[in-house]
């Protein structure tokens, strides 16, 4: 029997385009330009900086997150493709089969962007709230969805302008520079939100009133900061989130109409689907079979295997076989492993085991995701500890968005194949392509990365 999710569904307030300058740009997604800021937007009202808001979290939650996930699912083998679209199995097969024209990889570029126009937008009209809560957590809301997009596309690309240029033209700096910039982006969201949200804020603006503005400020600094190296703000900011455990439930919500529908529902169990989920995870079953209560939750057994890579694929489940299923914004679960890992580096092996063992040992999940296992009792070294955390952050984390990120992060060195890759169980590219639209339009741009 499905373990039942506990998330709370509430109507969105705003759910569909509305029609307001700043609403009309949340919905439109065609970008001559990607990298250029959409025309400047006047926010004279209280009620206009929400409708820009709300147009801001349904871009990120629906244009932005879909293709994101999509494409590290299929870098990393937890997608297979079953239908014969060129676009996902070009991500599928990576190497130099993968082109800068292709519009999955388009899409999550141009939607970064249109995200972090409108979280600037957002920040500096704020001030055209009196109340000081709400104006701190319209502030608040603008940095933390600007760091998501700034940081999330740093998991993909080489290099990337860190903010929006008028022109389009922006300068591209190495990818640490831009989850540089999204830590700081994260901590003056910190330094703004309030003590209390207001309820209505977080129905209306964020979508939920379970939404943690505070929770996921930090959940995303924990994630960046791991990425940066630096391994002790990592387990700080982890702390501030598991300090509210089990009370983390901040979701993108969902409906059944107004083209807000859950966007992986639509494209794993609507048929006829696109994508569906590898079997085992996507793991190579020779070195590891994932066999505890996340298996159930995520995935049941199908009898089908994908168009072209004869891959084998199962049923989709979690959070994305129901068409109003709200998407964790992170799961907690994530947290314990920021800290697993960030101990390991620094070579405490028992914290690092202590907090691996809070996920497997895990029954009481608020998401659901409860591995519910036996605690680790493999080898105590530095290399077996990280690659037992590698893997179950993987399945704890599944289609979370950060499988292409987690997986350069774990094995620098691997090299992908140049020519593209079915058969392997390894990610198939390192960084991809810029997209084509950015090239024609930006001079900046640099060469495409080999792999």
């Amino acid at each position: 029997m499905k373990v039942m999710k506990r998330i709370t569904r509430l109507a969105l307030s705003g759910g569909t385009c509305l029609l307001l300058a700043v609403g009309m740009a949340a919905c439109d997604t065609n970008f001559d330009n990607p990298n250029a800021a959409s025309e400047d937007q006047v926010v004279s009202t209280a009620g206009g900086l929400q409708s820009l808001a709300i147009g801001m979290r349904r871009t990120y939650s629906i244009s932005f997150l879909s293709p994101m996930i999509r494409s590290s699912a299929l870098s990393t083998r937890e997608f297979g493709v079953v239908v014969g679209f060129t676009n996902p199995q070009e991500i599928e097969l990576g190497g130099s089969a993968l082109p800068p024209e292709n519009g999955i990889l388009t899409s999550i570029w141009s939607n970064a962007y249109r995200v972090m126009g409108m979280a600037d937008q957002v920040i500096e009209n704020a001030n055209v709230v009196g109340e000081p809560a709400t104006r701190g957590a319209f502030e608040a809301t603008g940095y933390l969805f600007k760091g998501m997009a700034l940081g999330t596309l740093a998991q993909f690309y080489e290099q990337l302008p860190i903010a929006v240029d008028p022109g389009g033209e922006g300068e591209f700096r190495p990818r640490t520079e831009a989850v540089e910039e999204a830590v700081r982006l994260l901590e003056a969201g910190l330094a703004a939100v309030p003590a209390s949200v207001p309820a209505a804020f977080r129905s209306d603006v964020l979508g939920s009133s379970d939404f943690d503005l505070e929770q996921c400020l930090n959940a995303f600094l924990a994630r960046y900061r791991l990425v940066l190296g630096n391994h002790a703000g990592a387990i700080s900011a982890a702390n501030a989130v598991l300090a509210d455990y089990p009370n983390i439930r901040s979701a993108w919500m969902y409906d059944d109409g107004n083209s807000n529908e859950n966007p992986l529902y639509i494209q794993t169990t609507l048929e006829p689907a696109t994508y569906r989920p590898v079997d085992n995870f996507g793991f190579d079953p020779t070195q590891f079979v994932v066999d505890d209560g996340r298996l159930d939750f995520f995935l049941e057994d199908r009898d089908e295997i994908g168009e072209t890579s004869r891959i084998p694929v199962e049923t989709m489940r979690g959070f994305f076989d129901v068409v109003d299923e709200p998407i964790p914004v992170f799961v907690p679960g994530e947290m314990y492993l920021t800290r697993a890992e960030a101990y390991a580096r620094q070579g405490d092996m028992g914290n690092a085991v202590s907090n691996l063992d809070a996920v497997l040992t895990k029954t009481d999940d608020p998401f659901g995701i409860n591995a519910d296992t036996d605690a680790y009792s493999g080898p105590m070294t530095q290399d077996d500890v990280l690659v037992a955390i590698y893997r179950h952050r993987r399945v704890e984390t599944f289609l979370g968005g950060t499988s292409l990120e987690d997986s350069r992060r774990f094995f620098p060195t691997f090299s992908p194949p140049f020519e593209g890759d079915y058969d392997s169980y390894d990610r198939n590219r390192n960084y991809y392509p810029y997209p084509q639209t950015e090239r024609d339009n930006n001079p900046n741009i640099p060469s495409n990365p080999s792999i």
